[in-house]
Parts: structure tokens; C-alpha cells; sequence
């Protein structure tokens, strides 16, 4: 990814991705803007690295329009926006709650696009001549096939696939890139504070939140859409292409894979 002086906003700051994210530009000597909700995280990562940080519950539409105008302030131009933000319910469909669905689409889907909302005029305004920008939503694998004890988690996922989808051809002509990132499952503490993992997450290996940035990063600096940063990604993709049905079969077995306590 191609630093300048403008700043790049990153969500979910605090930490998992987000963190990740943050500390990987900050080695390259970006100029960041961090935002996340937990205030104590997020105080001690700002300073840690040097950036400036709003405190903003993406749930709250008129909190994003004051932190983004205050960002802007702060920073001065912004150049890029990578939406990690996200949270996670697991179980059968019918036991995880309407509640905790409601939380994740309204978190994980719609406040992606409500900081994108705010953040698309800026990004077209704090451009130069020769300038573009990045919109990273941070989706996931199971945002291109649902999984098992994950169907809510999946649909807010699928959601800002298909959102994505539709901006970056309505922004075709502008200088602005959409991107979607689809990782496997990472070890994060998104994913240690589960009592079980899923099944589906028995499947692979854990991948770390530091190799996915790495490669992310470098593949924001080539052409394209969806961005899949690890083996099992790049499998599942090509498997629901090439032969969906061994797809089902290997997501069937999944099930029978001794449960693993975190």
C-alpha cells in the first residue's frame, strides 16, 4: 500500500486487525487515524503509536459524522479508510439470539457503510491530480459461503460483499478503489473469547492477524476486487466455483471433528 501525507482511518483499531493494521502502516510511516469504541485500547494504542483516535461506536450514524469531521481536522487530509470493525456470535441458528444478529449486522454490516458514507466525499475531496484511494471492507470467507453455527455472522459478511460489489462499479470513473479483504478464520481476541470454536474453524489452521496485514498491504498495490490473503480462502473460493458439492461434503465433516475449548 503506498503511503503519502494523507492519513489513513482505520475501525476497529483497538485491536485483532484493526490493531494490526495500525502498527504495520505505522512501521511503513503513515499517518494514522484510529477509531474503535473500548476507549482504554484504543487511548493506549494512539499513543503507543503516535496517531490520533475518536472513540465511536459505529451504531450511532450522528457519532461517525462528528468523529469524521473531527478526524479530518486533526489530520488533514484523508487518504484511505480500512474498515475492520466487526463482531462475532456463534451457535445453531435457532439458539443464537435476534439480538445478537441484530448486533452484528447493524456493526458489522452497517456501520461499514455508514462510515463509508461519510468518509467517500472526503476521500474524493483530499485527493490531488495523480492521487487514488483506498476503501478496504473487511468481509470475510464466510462472506462468500456460509458456514455452519456462523449463519448471522455469515450474512452481515455476505452483506458487505454485496454492498462492495455495487460501489465499486458505481465509482468506476473516480479514483477511489474498492477493495474487499476475505480472511480465514485468525487467531484474535475476537476468536479466544469464544468458549468453543466452530466447527468450520477446525478445518484449517488458525492464520495470524500479522500475515494477513502483511499480505493484504501488498495486494492493495495490485489490481482487483476480493482479496484473499491465505491458502484456505484461496481453496474455499476455488472450490465453490469448481466443484461446490465437495465443498458441502468437507463442510459436512466438520461436524464430526472433536469439539476444541478455547
Amino acid at each position: 500500500m503506498k503511503i503519502d501525507e494523507r492519513a489513513i482511518l482505520i475501525t476497529g483499531a483497538a485491536s485483532g486487525l484493526g490493531a494490526e493494521f495500525a502498527r504495520q502502516l505505522a512501521d511503513q510511516g503513515a499517518k494514522l487515524i484510529l477509531w474503535d469504541r473500548e476507549e482504554a485500547k484504543l487511548r493506549a494504542l494512539a499513543s503507543e503509536l503516535g496517531a490520533h483516535h475518536e472513540v465511536v461506536d459505529l451504531r450511532d450514524a450522528d457519532a461517525i459524522q462528528r468523529a469524521m469531521r473531527s478526524s479530518r481536522k486533526a489530520a488533514g487530509r484523508i487518504g484511505h479508510v480500512l474498515l475492520s470493525a466487526g463482531i462475532l456470535a456463534v451457535g445453531d441458528a435457532s439458539s443464537v439470539s435476534l439480538e445478537d444478529n441484530r448486533a452484528m449486522m447493524e456493526v458489522n454490516y452497517l456501520g461499514s457503510i455508514a462510515v463509508a458514507h461519510a468518509a467517500l466525499p472526503i476521500l474524493e475531496a483530499d485527493q490531488e491530480t495523480a492521487q487514488r484511494s483506498i476503501l478496504l471492507f473487511v468481509s470475510s470467507v464466510a462472506g462468500i459461503r456460509g458456514f455452519p453455527q456462523l449463519a448471522g455472522y455469515s450474512a452481515s459478511k455476505f452483506a458487505i460483499v454485496g454492498y462492495a460489489e455495487a460501489l465499486r462499479t458505481e465509482l468506476r470513473k473516480k479514483r477511489i478503489d474498492i477493495r474487499v479483504l476475505l480472511p480465514s478464520p485468525m487467531k484474535t481476541p475476537m476468536v479466544d473469547a469464544l468458549a468453543e470454536i466452530p466447527p468450520v474453524y477446525r478445518l484449517s489452521k488458525m492464520y495470524t492477524a500479522e500475515a494477513t496485514v502483511k499480505y493484504t498491504l501488498k495486494a492493495l498495490d495490485r489490481p482487483g476486487f476480493k482479496i484473499l490473503p491465505d491458502g484456505n480462502a484461496r481453496l474455499v473460493n476455488m472450490l465453490l466455483r469448481r466443484a461446490p458439492k465437495l465443498l458441502d461434503r468437507v463442510l459436512g465433516l466438520a461436524e464430526h471433528l472433536p469439539s476444541r475449548q478455547n
